[in-house]
């Protein structure tokens, strides 16, 4: 049952609980002051990455409440969706439709925008974060 919970909690949060625990093995780990202040860096690099997540749900619990954001939200996401989802089967299915990308900037900020709704931008953040440290131990 534990391992379940912990996979659980590792998948929501991102797992930057086990990125931080190996950020700090790594400094204990570390043999000379280059390699401390490297752990030292990826451990403050995580640990703003910590904050920024409990800023943003303190945000979303925040506005949660108001319907406004909500229906603000189901619109911006919904217009991106629906241009994902035109675009999709016009090229899938060569409907001839030819759905005309977004003007920019909306045409390189759909991908984020879309991500966001959905969480998985944390993750990528996480994956990032735990390469950096990794690759600043070497």
């Amino acid at each position: 049952m534990l391992p379940v919970v912990k996979w659980l909690l590792g998948w929501l949060t991102g797992d930057l609980a086990g990125a931080l625990t190996k950020a700090y093995q790594a400094k204990l780990d570390a043999q000379n002051e280059e390699q401390r202040v490297i752990a030292d860096a990826a451990i403050e690099q995580l640990k703003a990455q910590v904050q920024a997540q409990a800023n943003a749900k303190e945000i979303r619990l925040a506005t949660a409440g108001f319907w406004e954001m909500r229906l603000i939200t189901a619109v911006i996401a919904g217009c991106f969706s629906l241009h994902l989802l035109l675009v999709t089967l016009d090229t899938c299915f060569v409907l001839g439709w030819g759905i005309p990308k977004y003007p920019a900037p909306f045409d390189e900020w759909q991908g984020t925008i879309l991500l966001s709704f959905f969480g998985v931008q944390v993750a990528g953040q996480s994956i990032t974060a735990i390469a950096s440290a990794i690759r600043g131990r070497r």
